[in-house]
């Protein structure tokens, strides 16, 4: 014999949502029953009971005997989780990434830096030289600071 219940009573015992059992009698999974009107029009028809549970144990986690060692079935709110877990670890990676590239850029501006200044101190010390040489060559003989100037920007070739 049939135990009826009603769908919100059935939800609130089982812990689903009456959503899920309207859907699962629309699909002809429960067996259903209403007093006054059509059950497929009734907002709060009586379900069975039994096929109630016949359904959860159907549709929960256990193994099934065609299920071989390979397969392993998981509860759906950890499958929610790890999608979650999922979409927040790439959102990590993502930003991770974006860090490492702008990183990499203000690198390669500090490298394009790095060797502006090591031309420019090579330039420095190349005139330094000269400096040098032409004080040395002044030191030598007496010449006037019109010629030291001349000679110290004349382009050599």
């Amino acid at each position: 014999m049939a135990n009826w219940l009603s769908v919100s009573l059935a939800a609130e015992k089982y812990g689903i949502s009456e959503e899920q059992i309207h859907e699962w009698i629309r699909l002809g999974y429960l067996r259903c029953s209403s007093l006054d009107k059509d059950p497929y029009e009734d907002s709060d028809p009586m379900v069975d009971a039994e096929d109630l549970e016949k359904s959860l144990e159907f549709n929960s986690t256990k193994s099934y005997p065609e299920d071989d060692a390979t397969v392993e079935r998981v509860p759906k709110e950890h499958l929610d989780w790890l999608y979650k877990e999922n979409a927040r670890l790439t959102k990590a990676y993502d930003d991770l990434l974006e860090e490492n590239y702008q990183r990499s850029q203000r690198e390669a501006k500090l490298q394009a830096e790095f060797e502006n200044m090591a031309d420019l101190t090579h330039r420095i010390l190349s005139l330094n030289e000269k400096i040098l040489n032409h004080n040395r060559a002044i030191k030598g003989k007496k010449t006037s600071a019109w010629s030291f100037l001349c000679r110290l920007f004349r382009k050599e070739s």
